[in-house]
């Protein structure tokens, strides 16, 4: 009897067997869930806060990568790359983020971009910096302990696995607006603009 019940359920949509489990909430579960599949386009953040409502970025526990960098500027978006030299995604996406800042600032949309490598060995780190000069310029870090990456990243992700690359971006007043985890698209773009606006 339970081998009818199951096989007649399986043929009808209202049957708990047979539900199919929610889509995911966020662009990054979407990916999590499905790795091949391609993201919706909207959200463009996984975490988007309000004005005023998200957490305050500070610096990491953190070595400067290249020279001494100084203090997040208030008065000014900042777009933290978290990225690693073993990234493929990072690397290809960093001149574009770049490009993004230049196009902005021209725009008049007054943007810092950060760097931070998850790179361990900070002697491979200088040598692969040394070779390519033109990836994460300054200011750029390199985070000094796992460890203690992992409980700062905490305060502004859902996930504290979340793989690289990782995007943080604050407002002006210093707060986190944005999270986005995964690379960049030419693309995107038009969508960056209107939420740095």
């Amino acid at each position: 009897m339970r081998l009818l019940f199951l096989l007649v359920c399986a043929g009808l949509a209202g049957c708990p067997a047979a539900e199919k489990a929610p889509p995911p909430n966020t662009r990054y579960q979407a990916v999590k869930a499905a790795p091949t599949a391609k993201a919706p386009p909207d959200p463009w953040c996984d975490l988007e806060f309000a004005t005023g409502t998200g957490a305050h970025l500070v610096l990491p526990p953190a070595t400067p990568a290249r020279k001494s960098v100084g203090t997040l500027s208030t008065g000014r978006w900042v777009w933290f790359n978290l990225w690693a030299t073993w990234c493929k995604p990072c690397l290809r996406e960093m001149p574009v983020l770049l490009g993004w800042r230049d196009r902005l600032r021209q725009d008049g949309v007054a943007l810092d971009v950060w760097f931070l490598s998850l790179d361990e060995d900070a002697d491979e780190l200088a040598k692969f910096l040394a070779a390519h000069p033109d990836v994460a310029p300054a200011p750029s870090l390199r985070a000094s302990d796992p460890a203690d990456f992992r409980a700062w990243v905490k305060n502004y992700t859902f996930d504290g696995s979340m793989p690289i690359p990782i995007h943080l971006l604050a407002a002006p007043d210093g707060r986190i607006r944005c999270v986005r985890n995964g690379s960049l698209d030419e693309g995107d773009y038009p969508k960056v603009a209107a939420l740095l606006r």
